[in-house]
């Protein structure tokens, strides 16, 4: 039988133990304020645009562009599935093979095109929460507490829609102004971290701008998203609405391009609905690397490009942190 001061120390001890633990998580909680869109990401993809953003070609036709665009990215706290997360890295490659269609036809004087951007998502993401050690009463030691789970999918992500875009140009300034949706077609499920989808609709209006001078070889392009997020029925969260800049500057020399990409994520209103427990909460991040291309032909309305880029993020608040490699080919059919 245990002597009642024995009983009383060690439950003491426990209770010392599970109150350490509820101010801890607790304190991950609150502290610093928890920001962020459900995921952690948004339905752009950041840096998408990057040479020629502005371009819609004036030939009629079939155009493709595949990107490999992987991201690695960690989060101190991060909404999964209406429910917090706390110490989450994630690995993430999609595919994104686009099809953009320019029709002979004009609109208020500019050229009108469509397209589809379906996506195949390769998604690695772990959770793990630390508890450090202590001493308790009469010394003894407790070792450090460590809880991690993991998930990992490969599947069909969500499918980019357009189903309208316009261009016009002037000399060598060309813009653009476009409607891309985002469908919710991708694999998901209340019971995976690894989802290749957000589970919910967005509008996503784009304006782009650009600068390019065949003879001096300098180009400068300019990008603006504001994505409109839509309520994840499954978890009764709806994100708040996302400001995407992205931006580039290139010289290139014959066939080569060397420049400099830029992209910054900020948050604009709050997320609402039932499932944000945490209230209304916002999130940004910004981003910069190099960009090298290989294009074949100085006009954007023939050239075959390679590209590959690079971004390191920075400035992180309440959101994933980490960096992007992305290649890229594109051409006219």
């Amino acid at each position: 039988m245990f002597r009642a001061s024995s009983f009383s120390a060690r439950t003491m001890v426990l209770l010392r133990f599970s109150l350490g633990l509820l101010v801890a998580v607790t304190a991950a909680l609150v502290s610093s304020n928890l920001r962020a869109a459900e995921f952690g990401a948004g339905p752009w993809i950041k840096g998408a645009t990057d040479i020629f953003a502005g371009v819609v070609p004036t030939d009629p036709g079939f155009y493709f562009r595949n990107d490999v665009y992987h991201y690695n990215a960690s989060a101190e706290r991060v909404i999964f599935n209406g429910r917090v997360s706390l110490e989450v890295s994630q690995d993430m490659t999609a595919t994104l093979p686009a099809l953009t269609y320019v029709s002979p036809f004009k609109l208020f004087g500019g050229t009108y095109a469509v397209g589809v951007v379906p996506s195949i998502m390769a998604v690695d993401v772990n959770v793990g929460l630390t508890f450090p050690g202590f001493t308790g009463p009469r010394g003894r030691t407790f070792e450090p507490l460590e809880i991690d789970r993991g998930d990992t999918n490969l599947a069909l992500g969500d499918t980019g829609i357009i189903p309208a875009m316009l261009g016009w140009h002037e000399g060598n300034f060309y813009w653009s102004a476009a409607l891309f949706a985002l469908a919710p077609t991708g694999d998901y499920s209340l019971t995976q971290l690894a989802n290749a989808s957000l589970n919910h609709w967005s509008l996503m209006p784009r304006l782009a701008a650009t600068y390019f001078d065949p003879k001096s070889g300098w180009q400068a392009n300019g990008t603006a998203i504001y994505s409109i997020n839509y309520e994840n029925p499954d978890t009764d969260y709806r994100s708040g609405d996302i400001l995407n800049l992205e931006g580039s500057l290139l010289k290139n020399f014959g066939a080569l391009g060397l420049g400099v990409a830029s992209y910054a994520m900020i948050q604009t209103t709050g997320d609402t609905g039932a499932g944000a427990r945490l209230g209304s909460f916002e999130s940004r991040v910004y981003a910069v690397g190099p960009i090298l291309t290989f294009t074949t032909s100085p006009d954007p309305n023939k050239s075959l490009t390679i590209l590959v880029k690079g971004f390191h993020e920075f400035g992180a608040k309440n959101t994933f942190e980490g960096d992007v490699i992305d290649a890229a080919v594109s051409f006219k059919f």
